[in-house]
């Protein structure tokens, strides 16, 4: 299991010249936040004339910036280089140089939810544990078994959109394909995030919503006129997504559809308000759901804003 760079010894970046002259994996984190990841033979000299030194004093100016390392054979750099570049995502890895302006890398998860927010419910968020070694944002996208092959094609072409960006190391991956559904991981400034299938609920996409436009409209056992019922699916398209969820929550036939969807609540994760399960609904979930508590132990429902945002 990698090492958390906070068990590791550390200097502050203006006591740089104090580095001991060792092999070691180095990470540059500020907030708690890792920055940068790189390699070096001998750390002290690496950081003599360091080709990040001038975006990291940029930001030492307005919060202070740290430097810990891990000793270990200089066989051994490349991989665990690698593989903590891996685990932490972190943002100065996913930038070139020089890099006019400093994004960080929580702007591709952000890019990513919105891309998704209207076909996705978040579950809730999971502490770092031996079976997730780090925190966790579970989230479903929504889809009966009648719809899931077409939500999955949806969400892998969004993803793929995001994954194609330039100058990025940010990547969703597809971990594990099912018959008719796959899920994704990414992670990044120390956060996993996993989306999956969820089979229970349809989302409140166009179609979906029909129903409960005509039962408001027209009552639920009225004969509709082509006209009026072409004009009733126009409306619909034309609504937007807190439309949508507000029409469905004043609506019987809505709640029955979408019951997880009428029942939660608009939280921010990654700057994106999303909908997300209520403690309530949650725990009644895992009653229901054992598995969901196996595979994602620890899980809570989501207060405030998971993701770190590092001001910058």
């Amino acid at each position: 299991m990698l090492e958390s760079f906070n068990k590791l010894p550390y200097l502050r970046l203006v006591d740089k010249q104090k580095l001991t002259e060792v092999s070691a994996i180095y990470f540059a984190v500020a907030r708690d936040q890792v920055l940068y990841i790189g390699q070096a033979v001998n750390l002290r000299t690496r950081w003599l004339n360091h080709h990040r030194l001038p975006q990291l004093e940029a930001i030492n100016r307005r919060c202070e910036v740290k430097l810990f390392w891990l000793n270990c054979l200089p066989i051994q750099l490349n991989e665990l280089e690698r593989q903590y570049i891996q685990y932490y995502c972190p943002t100065l890895n996913q930038s070139k140089v020089p890099q006019k302006k400093l994004l960080p890398s929580f702007q591709m998860l952000t890019l990513s939810l919105r891309k998704l927010n209207e076909r996705v419910l978040v579950f809730g968020v999971c502490p770092a544990s031996q079976k997730l070694p780090l925190k966790t944002i579970v989230i479903g996208y929504l889809a009966n078994y009648t719809e899931t092959r077409l939500a999955t094609t949806l969400v892998r072409k969004s993803l793929q959109a995001v994954n194609r960006k330039p100058n990025s190391l940010f990547r969703w991956i597809e971990y594990d394909r099912l018959k008719n559904g796959a899920r994704w991981l990414t992670r990044c400034n120390g956060i996993e995030t996993r989306l999956i299938p969820w089979f229970e609920e349809r989302i409140m996409h166009n179609p979906s919503m029909y129903r409960v436009m005509e039962e408001k409209r027209f009552g639920v056992w009225t004969s509709i006129p082509l006209n009026d019922y072409e004009a009733m699916r126009q409306d619909v398209k034309a609504m937007s997504f807190t439309e949508r969820l507000e029409l469905a929550r004043n609506s019987g036939i809505g709640r029955q559809l979408f019951p997880l969807e009428c029942g939660s609540q608009l939280r921010v994760v990654s700057g994106v308000e999303l909908l997300c399960l209520t403690s309530e609904q949650l725990e009644i979930l895992l009653d229901k759901k054992p598995y969901i508590q196996e595979q994602h132990p620890g899980i809570c429902a989501i207060d405030e804003d998971p993701v770190p945002k590092l001001l910058f």
